[in-house]
């Protein structure tokens, strides 16, 4: 640790040290609360991304089941015509 570095953690000690405890407490409980608000506010937005994207997900299930059909009836019109061309080759 450089000098200034080091006078600069004693100095904050020293300030801290310099806080009544009462004060001191509430600051500790201050910084514990807010904490745990941004902590709920990030759990929060967390919460809404992923309703976000389930939303989105849902909404693009008719699309896929529509696709899949689709491709199963060209699956099946083409596995029709590979088995009426089997027999005549």
């Amino acid at each position: 640790m450089s000098y200034r570095r080091l006078r600069s953690a004693v100095a904050t000690r020293e300030a801290i040290e310099a806080i009544p405890p009462d004060a001191r407490e509430q600051r500790a409980k201050h910084l514990v609360t807010r904490e745990r608000g941004q902590r709920l506010a990030a759990a929060q937005a967390a919460v809404a991304a992923a309703l976000v994207a389930n939303e989105r997900a849902l909404a693009s299930v008719p699309a896929a089941e529509a696709g899949l059909k689709a491709a199963r009836a060209k699956l099946d019109e083409v596995e029709r015509e590979v088995a009426a061309a089997a027999p005549a080759a």
